[in-house]
């Protein structure tokens, strides 16, 4: 009885999934058959991605930040091999078969659900099988998700932009993600992964109305990727009760996105028998005050591309000064000030209007989170793009090409750029570590905190120049 017990348990398992693959395939049937038509009708959309693909290829192996990366290779190794992903590893001793002068001391694990970390025990299962100690295979072994991200926002926002308004526009954007510096940096040469965090947030804008569900699966994954996307869970939420006028869907949707959050989170936990202890301090630092330590401790960071990073210029003059701890909790209530503006303010629920209430909330939000890494902006930086597409705006794409210089200039400032370099020259960390604790180090901070008030000021000038905050 047992055994046909567990029969049945299996056979209707296996029907499920086989109901629910069919379902997702027969729903995204209709997108790819259009997908491969453009790429029939418009040859350039097949050139601008293999070049794409062939500039992120070339540069994914070799270069990396010094201290993300490491982790990232250290936390893909661990997981393979059955550990926690928030443990604290000693790389020679997770890497005895690499042998390179920056893979040693002692790291901790990743800061996010481990939704990351399985896709990079994943990735480190694949590298060994292939290419065993080869730290290039690794690295673009790590890498190859975040290019599969690059090419997957860049059809997305193709589609999406060629249904609400014309190919032109669509194609731009297209050879825009294609080739655009900041977001190849950001992904196949530093190794983060903000790009899947924005593919399947933006995703969850275009599914709200379509399928509800399926919309906010997609949010809940973003957001176990990465949690800051959850912000728009309730903004969402909103626009669901102003088009529907249903408080049960409203809150059935915020529900599900919490739930599919909640289970994305602990189910590995739990299944793998990872302490929760471990889980719960990695997230908690994510919302404390203490200083950030980059090298073993060396340099001492508040703010990244925070506005609060002015502390760091601050403390040059006043080496003692503190940022009080309420500051961490400050994005808080103003995420509520703009959910209710939005509840007030928002005269539709069209997509145009969501998408630039998302760019407005996801402003304010990295405009007041205590510390904001740069990688994250990519999020930002794809609202940006989508709200000044949808609205028209004159001189957009020189807005749009100001804004990503700016963050572009900030990542190579930050890092700073020849840090990036350590995996083919280990010299480079040495030297970019020398000038960070160095005599001209305090001109980083200037240029950071500079960079940082320039684009959020280009952000809120925009928004109360297209309008989408209205004065008085």
């Amino acid at each position: 009885m047992a055994i046909m017990s567990r029969y049945h348990i299996d056979n209707k398992w296996s029907v499920y999934i086989k109901y629910i693959s069919n379902y997702f395939f027969s729903y995204v049937e209709e997108d790819w058959r259009k997908i491969k038509n453009a790429f029939i009708e418009h040859p350039s959309l097949k050139k601008f991605l293999l070049l794409g693909i062939v500039i992120r290829l070339a540069l994914a192996p070799f270069l990396g930040h010094p201290y993300d990366l490491r982790i990232f290779m250290a936390v893909g190794r661990a997981v393979a091999n059955g550990m926690t992903p928030y443990g604290q590893y000693v790389l020679q001793m997770i890497f005895p078969d690499i042998h390179h002068p920056h893979l040693y001391g002692s790291f901790y694990g990743i800061g996010y659900p481990p939704t990351w970390g399985l896709i990079l025990g994943t990735a480190a299962d694949i590298s060994s099988a292939i290419q065993p100690g080869n730290i290039y295979a690794y690295v673009l072994a790590l890498k190859l998700p975040i290019i599969v991200g690059d090419i997957a926002i860049s059809i997305l926002l193709f589609r999406m932009l060629e249904s609400e308004m014309d190919g032109d526009i669509a194609f731009k954007v297209f050879r825009f993600y294609m080739l655009c510096p900041f977001l190849i940096v950001v992904g196949a040469v530093w190794g983060m992964f903000d790009v899947l965090v924005t593919f399947f947030a933006v995703l969850s804008v275009q599914l709200v109305f379509k399928k509800s569900g399926w919309s906010a699966l997609s949010l809940g994954f973003a957001s176990s990727l990465k949690p800051y996307t959850i912000v728009l869970a309730p903004l969402y939420s909103i626009f669901i009760f102003k088009k529907l006028r249903s408080v049960k869907k409203s809150f059935q949707y915020l529900f599900l996105v919490l739930v599919s959050l909640a289970l994305l989170t602990l189910l590995p936990m739990m299944i793998f028998g990872w302490p929760l202890s471990n889980l719960y301090y990695a997230l908690s630092a994510q919302m404390s005050t203490t200083d950030f330590y980059y090298n073993y401790g060396d340099e001492i960071t508040y703010g990244a591309a925070s506005p609060f990073n002015i502390f760091n210029v601050l403390r040059l003059g006043f080496p003692l000064i503190k940022p009080p701890d309420f500051l961490n909790y400050l994005w808080i209530p103003a995420c509520l000030c703009s959910y209710v503006y939005t509840f007030l303010s928002a005269k539709g629920a069209d997509f145009r209007t969501m998408m630039s209430h998302s760019f407005l909330t996801s402003t304010i939000f990295f405009a007041t989170r205590f510390w904001v890494s740069e990688q994250n902006l990519v999020f930002l930086l794809t609202l940006f793009v989508l709200t000044v597409t949808l609205n028209r705006t004159r001189n957009g794409w020189g807005l749009i090409h100001s804004f990503w210089i700016l963050l572009f200039a900030f990542v190579l400032i930050h890092v700073p750029a020849p840090g990036f370099l350590w995996i083919v020259e280990p010299w480079t960390l040495t030297a970019a570590t020398a000038f960070c604790n160095g005599a001209f180090g305090y001109l980083r901070w200037i240029a950071m905190s500079v960079l940082t008030f320039s684009w959020l000021g280009l952000l809120f000038w925009y928004s109360f120049r297209e309008g989408i905050v209205r004065r008085g």
